[in-house]
């Protein structure tokens, strides 16, 4: 960065009356601050998008970083030193007034990959795994006979492969190994995490105007903020015991957070909502604006519903199968089943749309083998930014949709794609510069080469990604983003293809979002195929609400579809993303996409983990072959909805509808005639949802993980006196599961949700008796 600024700051200490911080009644910041998370090599952080006006900001400290401001204030760098804590506040001053930001500081571990050749000569070793996008590293060096790669890795586990002079194998030299999730396998390394000794927190009582929060462990610092200021806490008896500022009456909505840490890493987060300076403890008091009660309903409108049979448009072209072609859903199909309370009898609070932007007229064949062509019913060819496509509807059929969603109390977000074009866009004919590169040095098509080629490569060779270092591109695509939000009203977007847009373009998009449009409510999640770190990348308060958790949901299939496979394994990949998005995050947990093969169809024996799936979807007929596979899709269902984070259910799982690969995963909807099983699913999926929308602990609740064993999880969710115990049994048998359930947990009687039976022994024991492929919530309240 240039232009630095080394600011000095004088730190004056001053004395509050009754515990009173001294709060402006508006804030200069857009919202409250999700945390910055930093390692040994320090951040950027862009106050830009924190702020709405960083003109204003005076100062900038923090105890234990160093930090460099630049001269237009938008950029902040911070550098650990020696004496930095897992968990710092970091101040920043207007007008007298110190706001704070949250950092979280992990230590990354200096690890070397190691290969014996035993003699052989060799020449190249190469590494690659899911620490690097599985992108294949530089050279291993050879030192003394063995081959070595020195890496810094945070804690946590890592799948990776090894290649000899091009040929990837698994370690030779490390003998575990675990699934790929595609019916291979990987070497496996584990950094262990000293945050497994943090203090833990849970919340524990409330009055009037005062919070108590349960501390275990032993605490070196401990943070609490309401919205983004400090305030001030004691701790009495391993409680720590917050006054809710009074000014917080004011506000319709606010949140106390709080952080403690210790020598060994920081604590999970607490979350509180507030109702005008009161927690929230009825969940009558959640609106639609509360962005951690959201369960999304994901559906592609060309397989949805058909409202409106007079614009169905298919294109003419025998080349192009009928899976592969437009089936006449529309914007009007998605509208009569608001008004038939479809969504809101299952629980959903936000509607998210596939793209609905124009697409081309006719067909085009694939890039990659075995080159089928397709037509653009999925929408994700944009021959236009801001026009709806006549195959889907007009534009009073979409602010028609809105209006109602609306009024049926829900949220609608867009699929947005800013990342390509169609070639028959006027964007690229006009300025085909603005492309990235199609045509590689080294000869390759720089097509679909997801990591090495990230930022750059191409969908299809009719589908030109945009180069978004030319200023151009970014304010085109952001404009075009907020028309929407100007013209019908929507609530927000999933994005496509986050990962291949550089960070600058969602942090503008994000700003003027913020600045130029009148909604005050806008939910963003994206799609990022990678590491958790590369995904978190794009998450926090200048750029993305949240992601969707892929990393966790394909521990989640592999670990419910089969069941040869641990759930502990699932238990260690849930603790992980807890670790790196916090207990209190934004991330999409997903029953599946358009993009995967459908859960069911795996958990039912009719997919194969090594087969080609999407072969499989042309080449025959794909149903659910065992029954089971309904019981497992249940259990996905019941964990997405009872962790932290966002559901998200695609279209069709609420009644295990199967799928191979695309285009088969994207089957017409069934609404009538549903078999036993379909009716199964549909039922216990609307009792799951609606417990999740109705009980405050499976939405702010803090998690703590009770059991964990190759066939059972158990898990507990604590929102202060409300506190719900969900559990798990993937294995082909009754099981009893006998919990010590701590001081925190201990309730009298508990409401079985699902029939399986409890009871309760004299030393604070759960005994559970699961049935075979079953789950269970039970609720104290």
């Amino acid at each position: 960065m240039k232009n630095i600024i080394i600011i000095l700051v004088i730190v004056i200490v001053a004395s509050c009356s009754n515990n009173e911080v001294k709060i402006p009644q508006q804030s200069k910041m857009y919202e409250f601050a999700s945390p910055v998370y930093t390692s040994e090599e320090g951040t950027e952080i862009y106050l830009n998008g924190f702020f709405k006006n960083v003109d204003l900001i005076d100062s900038v400290y923090s105890q234990n970083y160093t930090t460099e401001l630049s001269l237009d204030k938008k950029w902040l760098v911070i550098s650990p030193t020696e004496n930095t804590k897992s968990v710092e506040d970091l101040t920043v001053w207007i007008n007298g007034y110190n706001y704070t930001i949250i950092i979280l500081f992990d230590k990354k571990t200096e690890y070397t990959f190691q290969f014996n050749p035993n003699g052989k000569q060799y020449k190249s070793v190469q590494i690659k795994g899911n620490f690097n996008s599985w992108t294949p590293s530089e050279n291993f060096i050879l030192e003394d006979s063995i081959w070595k790669y020195k890496v810094k890795l945070a804690p946590g586990k890592y799948h990776y492969q090894l290649a000899i002079d091009g040929n990837w194998i698994l370690d030779p030299g490390n003998p575990i190994n675990e699934s790929n999730n595609i019916g291979g396998f990987n070497s496996v390394i584990n950094i262990p995490d000293p945050g497994t000794n943090a203090p833990k927190l849970l919340t524990n009582k409330y009055s009037e105007n005062q919070i108590s929060i349960q501390l275990t462990g032993s605490a070196n610092s401990i943070i609490a903020l309401w919205d983004n200021f400090s305030i001030p806490t004691n701790i009495i008896d391993n409680k720590i015991q917050i006054t809710i500022p009074k000014i917080a009456e004011n506000r319709k909505r606010s949140f106390i957070r709080v952080w403690a840490c210790n020598e060994n890493g920081y604590s999970n987060d607490i979350l509180v909502p507030l109702n005008n300076g009161k927690v929230v403890s009825d969940i009558s008091e959640i609106n639609r604006t509360d962005k951690h009660a959201q369960v999304l309903y994901f559906m592609l409108v060309d397989r949805f519903n058909n409202g409106n049979t007079e614009i169905d448009n298919p294109v003419n072209d025998p080349e192009i199968a009928d899976k592969a072609n437009y089936y006449g859903g529309d914007i009007q199909g998605v509208t009569n089943k608001v008004n038939d309370s479809y969504f809101k009898d299952l629980g959903i609070s936000m509607i998210w749309l596939s793209p609905i932007t124009q697409n081309p007229l006719k067909g085009y064949i694939e890039y990659p083998a075995p080159h089928r062509k397709y037509s653009g019913y999925h929408g994700y060819w944009p021959i236009t930014l801001t026009t709806v496509d006549h195959r889907f509807g007009n534009s009073v059929d979409l602010h028609n949709l809105v209006k109602v969603t609306h009024e049926n109390d829900m949220n609608i977000i867009l699929d947005y794609v800013s990342n390509h074009v169609h070639e028959e866009n006027n964007i690229y004919k006009t300025h085909p510069e603005w492309a990235t590169i199609l045509n590689l040095p080294d000869g390759r098509k720089n097509i679909r080469i997801w990591d090495e080629h990230r930022l750059t490569t191409w969908f299809d060779t009719f589908l030109p990604s945009l180069n978004f270092d030319i200023p151009e591109v970014e304010e085109l695509m952001s404009d075009s983003a907020k028309f929407w939000i100007d013209e019908y009203n929507v609530d927000g977007f999933r994005h496509d293809a986050t990962k291949h847009i550089p960070t600058p373009y969602w942090r503008s998009l994000t700003k003027k979002l913020r600045e130029e449009s009148n909604k005050k409510f806008i939910f963003q999640i994206g799609e990022t195929f990678g590491s958790r770190e590369l995904i978190r990348s794009y998450v926090g308060t200048d750029m993305l609400d949240g992601q969707f958790d892929f990393n966790l949901y394909f521990d989640m299939r592999n670990n419910f579809a089969q069941e040869s496979e641990p759930l502990s394994n699932l238990t260690a990949s849930l603790i992980e993303s807890l670790k790196y998005n916090g207990h209190h995050s934004l991330m999409g947990n997903i029953t599946g996409n358009h993009d995967l093969p459908r859960f069911i169809t795996f958990a039912s024996g009719a997919l194969k983990f090594d087969e080609d799936d999407k072969e499989a979807g042309w080449n025959r007929d794909i149903q659910n072959k065992d029954t089971t596979g309904y019981y497992k899709l249940l259990q996905v269902t019941t964990f997405i909805n009872t962790i932290p984070g966002i559901p998200v259910i695609y279209y069709g799982d609420e009644i295990g509808m199967p799928g191979a690969g695309d285009p088969d995963n994207r089957r017409p909807m069934k609404f009538e005639n549903l078999t036993k099983f379909e009716k199964l699913v549909k039922d216990n999926t609307t009792k799951i949802v609606n417990l999740r929308r109705n009980n405050l602990e499976l939405i702010y609740g803090d998690i703590i993980i009770l059991y964990s064993d190759k066939e059972s999880l158990v898990y507990a969710r604590k929102y202060f006196n409300e506190t719900s115990i969900i559990a798990f049994n993937k294995s082909d048998h009754e099981k009893e599961i006998i919990i010590d359930l701590p001081e925190s947990l201990n309730y009298e009687s508990w409401i079985s949700n699902f029939k399986n039976s409890y009871s309760l022994l004299e030393e604070n024991q759960l005994v559970l008796n699961l049935k075979p492929f079953s789950f269970e919530i039970l609720n104290n309240n």
